[in-house]
């Protein structure tokens, strides 16, 4: 079968929707006590309803519910104590590697990495854990007329014997529609392969026309 480079048509779906979050993490201060009611926020760069939060006093699962104005938002669960520092981090981003000889078809039409184990397409061997590794968000940009963003530093695969042709990113945290949903597949142009090396993917320049993932 065959992989098409494309960003995925349920992904754009459920960009519409609100879900996937790029941002990259950071830390703020603000101030509350057995609250949802967060004041005094020191930055709202990077906060934008959906984003986990974590920190202390910060209740497990905690993310931003709304932004209330410049300097206060509301969170989905009250805060245990008194706030301290606190961290917002955008959704948690991974690679899977497809396996050469694969029996499925990836493309715009896919939605998740169930896609990948369903035909069981991951590659498998020395050095590559099953779901692939996970990618460190960096903040999306906004350069008209499109809107990209990059992950960094490139993902890698080290002491690594194994063999691919491709590979999906796709969504450990949103579920939605689809449990671990896609975001975009690639096709790496031919075979790749690594015999007890470091396999690494190479992102491509972080700018308008190259950016690994775009929206025009």
């Amino acid at each position: 079968m065959a992989i098409t480079t494309a960003m995925l048509a349920s992904a754009k779906r459920d960009f519409l929707n609100g879900a996937h979050h790029f941002a990259q993490s950071r830390t703020f201060t603000a101030t509350g006590t057995s609250t949802q009611t967060w004041t005094s926020v020191s930055a709202l760069t990077g906060l934008y309803v959906g984003v986990a939060l974590s920190g202390t006093n910060v209740a497990a699962g905690s993310v931003v519910a709304a932004i209330l104005s410049s300097t206060s938002i509301f969170v989905s669960k009250a805060s245990t104590g008194a706030l301290g520092t606190v961290t917002a981090v955008g959704d948690i981003f991974k690679m899977a590697l497809i396996k050469v000889g694969m029996a499925g078809t990836y493309g715009a039409a896919s939605t998740n990495y169930t896609d990948i184990t369903g035909n069981t397409d991951e590659v498998t061997g020395t050095g590559y854990v099953a779901g692939g590794t996970a990618l460190t968000n960096v903040d999306p940009v906004a350069s008209s007329p499109s809107a990209y963003t990059n992950f960094s530093p490139n993902p890698s695969w080290t002491s690594a014997t194994l063999s691919t042709t491709g590979c999906m990113i796709y969504n450990t945290v949103q579920n939605g529609p689809n449990a671990t949903p896609g975001v975009a597949v690639y096709d790496f142009g031919g075979t790749q392969t690594v015999s007890s090396g470091t396999f690494t993917v190479i992102m491509p320049v972080a700018a308008v026309g190259t950016a690994v993932l775009q929206i025009t």
